[in-house]
C-alpha cells in the first residue's frame, strides 16, 4: 500500500508543490500532496516551469489549504518552511512530522528554482525514503526511531557509543519500547527494534575509507573509533614502535595530523605514498584491529 506524505508550507506556490511533484516522480510506493497553511491560491510560475522542463509537472498540482485533502489520511507531514513548521495543524490521529527547512525562492530569478529543485532533490527525498525503508544511515540525527516515547536516532547513538550494544540496554538507556509499542505511531508500522538493531551493528564496529589525496593519503574512521585510538597509532609510528608499515613507507611520509571527535576522525597523512600502501598498513595495525 502507498505510504501518503503531505508537504505543508505558507504559501504553498513554490517549495511544497516542488518537493510533492518531485517525491511523486522519484520515490515508488509514497504519494505526496501539498497544501499551506496560508495559500497564495497560485502556483508560482517559474516553480511550474522547472517541473515542466524536468517533466514532473501534473495539471492536478495547485496552492490549496489543508480542508481540501482531510479524506487523506497521512503517513508523514513534511513542513518545508519556519511558519509552517510552528503553525502546524494538529490532526485526527497522531501523525509523525518532521521539519525539513528550504530557502523561500519566490520573487527570486529562475536560477532560485533552479537550486531549490535540485536542494529538494537531494536532501528531502532521501530523508524521506529512509524513514520509510528503514535506512538508519540517511536518517537524520533528529528523527525520531522510537516514535511511541520520542527517542532520537541520535539519542540510540550515544547511548550505543557509551557502551549500549543489546537491546535490553539501549531501552534501560534511553527508555526506547525496543517492542511493539510503536506500531501505531511508526510510519513503517512496526517497532522500532529494526533499526535499533542496524544502529548497534553500524555503530558497533570501526569504518574506515581511504582516500588519495593530491599531497598525500586522507584515512576517515567513523563507528566505533576513539581519537585516543588513532593519536596512539600516530605516536606508534613517530617513535618506531609502529610494525603494520614498512620502513620504505614510513620515510614517505611527512607528516601526520588528526582531526575530530570519537566516532568521527580524519587523519591526513602527507608525502608520495600510496593508498594501497595505507591500506595494507591499517589491516596490519595492533592498535586498530585488537578491539
Amino acid at each position: 500500500m502507498s505510504k501518503k506524505v503531505l508537504i505543508l508550507c505558507t504559501g504553498n506556490s513554490c517549495r511544497s508543490i516542488i518537493a510533492e511533484a518531485l517525491i511523486n516522480q522519484e520515490l515508488e510506493e509514497i504519494t505526496a500532496y501539498s497544501s499551506g497553511v496560508k495559500p497564495s491560491g497560485k502556483v508560482n510560475p517559474n516553480a511550474k516551469k522547472i517541473l515542466e522542463d524536468k517533466g514532473a509537472w501534473r495539471d492536478e498540482y495547485c496552492s490549496k489549504t489543508l480542508d481540501t485533502l482531510e479524506h487523506v489520511a497521512f503517513d508523514l507531514v513534511v513542513t518545508v518552511c519556519g511558519h509552517a513548521q510552528e503553525t502546524c495543524p494538529t490532526f485526527s490521529k497522531p501523525v509523525p512530522t518532521i521539519h525539513v527547512g528550504f530557502e523561500d525562492p519566490d520573487g527570486k530569478e529562475f536560477e532560485a528554482f533552479e537550486e531549490s529543485y535540485a536542494e529538494i532533490k537531494t536532501v528531502l527525498l532521501p530523508r524521506i525514503k529512509a524513514i520509510f525503508s528503514g535506512d538508519v544511515a540517511n536518517l537524520d540525527d533528529s528523527d525520531k526511531i522510537c516514535y511511541c516515547i520520542g527517542v532520537t536516532k541520535k539519542e540510540i547513538v550515544e547511548a550505543i557509543k557509551s557502551g549500549s550494544n543489546s537491546l535490553a540496554e539501549i531501552k534501560e538507556t534511553t527508555k526506547a519500547c525496543t517492542g511493539s509499542s510503536c506500531k501505531t505511531s511508526n510510519p513503517q508500522q512496526r517497532c522500532c527494534s529494526k533499526e535499533i538493531k542496524k544502529l548497534i551493528e553500524t555503530e558497533s564496529k570501526m569504518n574506515k575509507n581511504v582516500f588519495k589525496m593530491t599531497d598525500g593519503v586522507k584515512i576517515n574512521f567513523t563507528g566505533a573509533v576513539q581519537k585516543q585510538q588513532i593519536i596512539k597509532m600516530v605516536e606508534n609510528c613517530n617513535t618506531g614502535a609502529c610494525q603494520c608499515m614498512s620502513d620504505e613507507t614510513k620515510k614517505k611520509i611527512t607528516n601526520m595530523q588528526v582531526e575530530g571527535k570519537d566516532g568521527n576522525i580524519e587523519l591526513k597523512l602527507s608525502g608520495d605514498m600510496s593508498k594501497e600502501e595505507i591500506e595494507k598498513a591499517l589491516a596490519k595495525s595492533k592498535v586498530l584491529n585488537k578491539s
